[in-house]
């Protein structure tokens, strides 16, 4: 074979192997939005069940690791939003983000000495993405002495789901959910179904769950014995708000089948 026959053949090769690609992805498209439509029934009926019920559901997140701790704060505010992507003149549910928030009427007063600590608190707090005021105190040549952080209560909890097409998956990324920080689990398709999403909502309600350990690609991080690296998660939720901007004219039945059975597990 010529050179330019084994160039024509590499690129045939290449060629072929994009439209492989494009095809499973086009296909994870699919199966991505099938699961994320039924998950956005579901929490759509969850959190509007939630606004009714109102349960009180009480939090606290501890600073700086552990130097300072937020107290008797109270879940609230819930609200669902189905993002969608238009391909082709259709449309398809991309990702659900799901927020709510821990607050108390209470307002916190952290003090820092000097500059290096201001800075860590400062982006300790942006990075968590709390809303607070600062009072830098400077010295004669204008360095930074000390720093007073005024700030209300009010902790932001984001949980995205949204489809992983090439890697035909989807992920679960969530955000000061129980504690301050990030992490993400993945779920195949299969497994992102009504088992999945009640352990997600008895996370928010406060119940015993598995979230952090169940699934294949969660039990590959776990110890050889077979104990799970991360405890279960379980603490106290709260009250609710409103419903997403995608289309449910038809929602399908909770998957709960009762909002009330979870509460009282």
């Amino acid at each position: 074979m010529g050179l330019l026959d084994d160039l024509k053949q590499q690129a045939d090769n290449v060629r072929q192997k994009e439209q492989i690609s494009q095809e499973e992805i086009s296909q994870n498209l699919l199966l991505a939005h099938g699961k994320l439509k039924e998950a956005l029934h579901y929490w759509v009926e969850l959190f509007n069940s939630l606004n009714v019920i109102k349960p009180v559901i009480e939090r606290f997140y501890y600073l700086e690791g552990g130097a300072i701790r937020m107290d008797n704060l109270r879940q609230s505010d819930y609200n669902v939003n189905g993002r969608r992507l238009t391909l082709d003149h259709k449309d398809y549910i991309e990702a659900i983000v799901l927020r709510f928030h821990c607050s108390s009427d209470q307002k916190l007063t952290i003090e820092k000495l000097t500059d290096p600590l201001v800075q860590r608190m400062r982006e300790h707090l942006w990075t968590n993405n709390l809303k607070f005021d600062l009072k830098e105190i400077r010295n004669e040549r204008g360095y930074v002495e000390r720093g007073i952080f005024t700030m209300n209560c009010d902790v932001p909890v984001m949980i995205t789901m949204v489809g992983d097409l090439e890697n035909g998956r989807i992920k679960v990324v969530a955000k000061n959910l129980e504690k301050f920080g990030e992490f993400t689990n993945f779920y195949d398709f299969d497994e992102f179904g009504k088992d999945l999403l009640e352990e997600i909502a008895k996370v928010i309600l406060a119940k015993p769950n598995n979230f952090r350990t169940v699934g294949k690609h969660q039990e590959l991080l776990r110890p050889p014995s077979g104990r799970p690296s991360q405890p279960a998660l379980t603490e106290r939720p709260q009250q609710p708000l409103n419903t997403p901007a995608e289309d449910i004219s038809d929602p399908t039945k909770s998957f709960f089948g009762s909002i009330r059975s979870i509460l009282k597990r």
